[in-house]
């Protein structure tokens, strides 16, 4: 077993970032080939709990790892920092309300990659609401996610083009 201790922290890093674009890749590939092998489980209910349950457990490793508080909304957009979608994604997150804040996915790579492998978008609207439910009901069970718009749904009026979704989270 790799004595992860011993290891130089830049290897480390480069290493870990490998291993989640790996998986990163991997879960995309494994949804296009449900869709085509498996089209009764794909889109389920059952398939959707893996998202959240994804999420989840996602939340749960970044909390034991830096056990920051998780009381307030400044909490949640906190741990999002350090989330799956900080290292894949541009995010820009917006408080609008002491409870609530808004969170952009600037220029997507799932988006792009949809685009590189022939399709007009990647369908993230259903699956992104159950992972961010898991996440962040994962940080504080008082969250609320809400889809304000995923592909290939037009944004919002004004919006900059540059913005691939939008979601509104807050506390109850």
């Amino acid at each position: 077993m790799l004595n992860i201790r011993a290891v130089k922290k830049d290897i480390l890093y480069d290493v870990m970032l490998q291993q989640m674009y790996a998986l990163n890749y991997v879960w995309m590939r494994l949804e296009g080939l449900m869709q085509q092998k498996a089209p009764e489980v794909y889109g389920s209910e059952q398939y959707y709990q893996i998202y959240e349950v994804y999420g989840s457990e996602e939340a749960r490793r970044v909390v034991k790892a830096l056990g920051f508080p998780r009381e307030e909304i400044k909490d949640l957009a906190r741990f999002l920092e350090y989330s799956h979608w900080a290292i894949f994604e541009n995010i820009e997150i917006a408080e609008l309300t002491a409870n609530s804040f808004r969170m952009r996915t600037l220029d997507c790579s799932a988006q792009r990659a949809a685009k590189r492998w022939g399709l007009d978008y990647y369908d993230c609207g259903a699956g992104g609401l159950r992972i961010r439910n898991g996440f962040y009901k994962g940080i504080n069970p008082k969250a609320k996610v809400q889809r304000i718009f995923t592909p290939p749904e037009a944004g919002p009026e004004g919006r900059p083009a540059i913005v691939s979704c939008e979601w509104l989270v807050s506390l109850e």
